[in-house]
């Protein structure tokens, strides 16, 4: 069956009722947010770690969102560098994901700015000034040069954000094969600041939580985890455009198939790469290296610990496994959804145990329920995004091989 792509389904219009179930999504980020700071505030705590929950929740909504939203560019790069013509149609969704990047910095900036002294151990002189270690580390853990840095990352991923979809809606219109020549060489490019600021950004939003522990592959495993969620994501989008008659024959179940396959070799990669930290650290059974698992195996963590391989890799990969699954874009919308939801569970497990020895439900309730409202935030700056342009690259000089992908 031959393609076609049918205009009429590529002018996305985001309807009333998905933006009040947005806005209802933000509500409850909202009014939980301020419950963590209020009902969570713990006076007892050493000086400025007051409302280090609240923050806390923070962190792990907007840590959740921006780290998808730049999986989007990721995405995006590798299909320029690789000329890959099966991701063709898309692609604009990936692109598209560059309309949240400003929004999640905004967001982020009150955390590294204000939040640093509640959640940061290395924020504190007097702390720092008593400890060899973190005395050693203070050339790079300090303030101001902490959200400094952090912030010209984000303006540089907006930058290249920009500059790709740029590039591909010009593309729509002047037909001009010299924009898809420009998003290669920007690939390239960005995949190498990428690899770097990427890295940055996890060692230090996460990693340093926990400053007297180290791990050469952190930033891998931290990446594994968020592209599984971003490549979900990208299902979850498709799933409703294609619920509300958008893309039309444009993507189909062998577009699925292959979003699915990649997900699935994520969930084998974060495996593989989460075993590798963990099996080298417990050989090794150096104490500077072990407490990091020790304190996530007590005081109520333990079950969330011994669960996370079985419910970010074992089930996910035993559903998707099966090739009927993969091509089934109903099934495949619970999947991603249900990845996202452990990419959240695996945020909760790393950020609250940095600060909290015990395991507190009315947390994980606070830090779901902020994240519901950050991915609020994140579905609608992507779908009022998706208004401005095709929902799919009909400049690409490559799109029809796409249409007749594995046809």
């Amino acid at each position: 069956m031959k393609a076609e792509l049918d205009e009429n389904t590529l002018n996305y219009k985001l309807s009333s009722g998905t933006q009040g179930k947005l806005l209802m999504m933000i509500v409850i980020g909202i009014i939980c947010a301020a419950l963590s700071f209020f009902i969570m505030h713990d006076p007892a705590r050493s000086s400025h770690m007051h409302h280090t929950a609240g923050w806390s929740t923070l962190l792990i909504g907007v840590f959740l969102t921006f780290s998808i939203a730049i999986t989007g560019l990721f995405f995006t790069a590798i299909s320029h560098i690789t000329g890959s013509k099966w991701s063709i149609t898309v692609r604009r969704i990936a692109e598209s994901y560059s309309k949240y990047l400003w929004v999640g910095l905004v967001l982020l900036a009150p955390i590294i700015i204000w939040g640093v002294h509640d959640l940061y151990e290395w924020s504190h002189t007097d702390v720092v000034a008593t400890d060899k270690l973190l005395k050693h580390k203070s050339g790079w853990l300090n303030m101001p040069f902490f959200p400094i840095r952090l912030i010209i990352i984000g303006l540089v991923w907006i930058f290249f954000g920009h500059l790709f979809y740029k590039n591909s809606v010009a593309q729509d219109s002047d037909k001009d094969v010299s924009h898809t020549k420009k998003n290669n060489k920007l690939a390239a490019i960005f995949l190498l600041i990428f690899a770097i600021t990427f890295s940055v950004v996890a060692y230090d939003l996460l990693m340093s939580l926990t400053p007297h522990w180290f791990s050469t592959m952190w930033a891998v495993y931290i990446f594994a985890g968020a592209y599984q969620a971003g490549l979900s994501s990208f299902v979850v989008f498709i799933y409703h455009l294609k619920k509300n008659g958008y893309l039309g024959d444009a993507v189909n179940e062998n577009h699925y198939h292959d979003i699915a396959k990649f997900m699935m070799s994520f969930c084998v990669f974060w495996a593989y790469v989460g075993f590798s930290q963990f099996m080298l650290i417990w050989y090794a059974n150096l104490p500077e290296e072990t407490f990091w698992f020790e304190m996530r195996l007590q005081g109520g963590w333990t079950w969330l610990t011994l669960a996370m391989p079985f419910i970010k890799f074992v089930l996910p990969f035993l559903l998707l496994i099966n090739r009927p699954n993969k091509r089934n874009l109903d099934f495949l919308n619970k999947v991603a959804i249900w990845i996202i939801f452990v990419q959240f569970l695996e945020l909760y497990w790393i950020v609250f145990p940095s600060n909290f020895e015990e395991f507190n439900v009315m947390g994980l309730i606070l830090s779901f329920g902020v994240s519901i409202g950050m991915l609020g935030i994140f579905g609608f700056s992507i779908l009022k995004g998706m208004e401005k342009a095709k929902l799919v690259p009909v400049g690409d000089p490559r799109l029809d091989e796409c249409l007749h992908h594995h046809q």
